[in-house]
């Protein structure tokens, strides 16, 4: 019974980290002993719990079955140790990834909030404006901007974020002062590769305007976009809390004020199945209550 307990659980983060090597290197073991002790569990069992190939693992319908039993052994084990122990200190690792935009967002003050309640947990906390695969990166959660695709991943919309039009002085000035959205149909705009060539436009009392967008640059991020709006490049869309002080300067100019971007949705993203003790949930229950 040990035995297979012992392997149920390097079964159950093999199947979370997506690889041998992976799960090796988080339970400190060889690839070579993860491998083994998989393989003599199935051979205990009769049957195949992983189906394996040079590029990816897959659960088999039987795997599926051990694999939710398997977390939840562990889930009431890490609860039992806790309790025991008199205490409910998390430890670990959580790696994180999220849009380059929100560097100086709320969002960031809260993760360190969440590190100053749970000192032992180690983040790594990865700012990238590239779309990263939760499991090939090894990555707990990550927070995306836009719409959510399909997937056999867990999603929850965390927040609506605000956007602004906006342009240097130089650029606005080369037209005529727009008085509605239809006015922006021939200006020049700073596209996001990941964001669709459209943009709806609201006002109060109006009905929502969408305008294709006519643009010779794309940008991954919104820094960047920033910046080629500052440069007299063309007209972006960008969080409003991104370029407050800009406008304020003046250095940007406030494009149709009584119109908004439509809101950005903020989505969290992370694996299925993590248990009710994990650093991811532990995570999400902060956000859920600080955010």
């Amino acid at each position: 019974m040990i035995d297979n307990l012992k392997a149920m659980a390097i079964f159950a983060e093999t199947i979370k980290r997506g690889s041998f090597r992976r799960a090796a290197k988080f339970l400190n073991l060889s690839p070579s002993v993860v491998s083994y002790q998989i393989s003599q569990l199935e051979e205990r069992l009769g049957t195949t719990l992983i189906y394996r190939s040079t590029r990816k693992l897959s659960k088999t319908t039987e795997g599926e079955i051990l694999y939710n039993h398997a977390i939840e052994m562990l889930d009431q084990a890490e609860l039992g140790l806790s309790k025991v122990s008199g205490h409910n200190s998390a430890k670990g690792k959580l790696k994180i990834t999220l849009p380059i935009s929100l560097t100086g967002d709320i969002i960031t003050k809260q993760f360190a909030e969440f590190n100053k309640q749970n000192p032992h947990i180690q983040l790594n906390i990865n700012y990238s404006d590239t779309i990263q695969d939760l499991t090939a990166d090894g990555i707990d959660i990550a927070f995306r901007m836009g719409t959510m695709p399909d997937s056999s991943l867990n999603t929850k919309k965390i927040a609506e974020m605000k956007r602004t039009l906006a342009c240097s002085p130089e650029y606005y000035a080369k037209h005529p002062v727009p008085t509605c959205p239809e006015d922006l149909s021939d200006w020049n705009w700073i596209k996001h590769e990941m964001l669709p060539n459209t943009r709806t436009l609201l006002k109060d009392g109006k009905r929502p305007v969408q305008i294709d967008l006519i643009g010779n640059i794309t940008a991954n991020s919104a820094d960047s976009m920033i910046k080629f709006a500052l440069y007299g490049s063309g007209i972006a869309t960008v969080a409003y809390w991104l370029i407050k002080d800009k406008l304020k300067d003046g250095s940007l100019v406030h494009v149709l004020p009584d119109w908004q971007a439509e809101s950005l949705s903020l989505y969290a993203v992370w694996h299925g199945n993590i248990t009710k003790t994990s650093n991811t949930r532990r995570l999400l229950s902060f956000l859920e209550e600080h955010c």
